[in-house]
């Protein structure tokens, strides 16, 4: 889903670029206004121990799960001893109790998605996400979600780490922080911003399958994953607008974010079992390769 955040200042930005001022003064004017509104709007939050996760994980090597139907095709318990970063509905697993995700990272959860399911929906996701998850997980969560989570008693029993979300030029990206993250269209996005953040030393994305044309909202288990939200598959497309031209602008941009990323160190590799898949951004392995340590890229 794109963010609604997004959008809104995606059109202020347009306003100011095609009517007032050349793209790079706008942008920098727009982008100073924007993240001055969110470091005053997240004042109480504490963002300094972020820094502690800096390099935590230097020199391992770490697997994203996304939550493709492509997971289907692969054996997750193999990972049991492996640094994991878990996102969105990955919960919804028959093996997340082997899996048992080190780090687990959400995409923005009520500041930007509210327009599309109620509130109840997504605490009663959040409820069965910290009921199925390992208290030993590091949850990674937006700033913005703080109050929801808080009041509603969510992730007592977990460490959590609050993060922001700042805009982004599309320049080559440096000196990752992991509290002004740039912003997302996809939490996949913010996982790969995470895994190099941690300081792993190659990054394997399983279940990635950016298959949005072929069927909006397809997940290894639709049946588990949908239940909690009313407005999914065709009911949404028509709803907002999620159509074919939509979903090719929101990959570009999000394709285009990961060959930033990967030209940093040139250590992420797509690990999904389709290999037919059409995401060419990062080269591919064979996930059992991997996992027998034979693969030597």
């Amino acid at each position: 889903m794109v963010l609604e955040l997004y959008e809104r200042e995606g059109k202020v930005r347009k306003i100011i670029r095609e009517w007032v001022l050349p793209p790079k003064i706008s942008f920098l004017l727009v982008s100073i206004l924007v993240n001055f509104i969110r470091d005053i709007k997240y004042l109480n939050v504490n963002f300094k121990k972020n820094v502690s996760l800096k390099g935590a994980e230097k020199g391992k090597r770490c697997f994203i799960l996304g939550t493709g139907p492509s997971l289907k095709e692969q054996n997750l318990k193999k990972l049991e001893t492996e640094v994991v970063i878990g996102v969105s509905g990955l919960f919804n697993h028959d093996d997340i109790n082997f899996i048992k995700p080190t780090y687990y990272i959400l995409a923005p959860v009520f500041e930007y998605h509210l327009k599309y399911n109620k509130k109840e929906s997504y605490i009663s996701w959040l409820r069965s996400m910290d009921a199925a998850l390992d208290d030993n997980v590091i949850m990674v969560m937006h700033a913005g979600d703080k109050r929801y989570i808080e009041e509603s008693d969510l992730f007592l029993n977990k460490r959590v780490y609050w993060v922001k979300y700042k805009a982004w030029s599309g320049d080559p990206l440096k000196n990752l922080s992991l509290t002004d993250i740039p912003e997302i269209l996809s939490v996949s996005e913010a996982a790969i911003h995470l895994a190099l953040f941690l300081g792993c030393e190659k990054n394997y994305m399983l279940g990635f399958d950016h298959n949005w044309f072929e069927a909006l909202h397809t997940y290894f288990d639709n049946k588990k994953y949908n239940k909690y939200f009313e407005n999914i598959g065709l009911k949404a497309v028509k709803k907002f607008g999620f159509d074919s031209e939509f979903q090719m602008r929101r990959h570009a941009k999000i394709f285009y974010k990961y060959k930033m990323y990967f030209a940093l160190k040139k250590n992420i590799f797509n690990a999904n079992s389709n290999k037919d898949s059409y995401v060419d951004v990062f080269p591919m392995v064979d996930y059992e390769s991997v996992i027998k340590n034979e693969d030597l890229l």
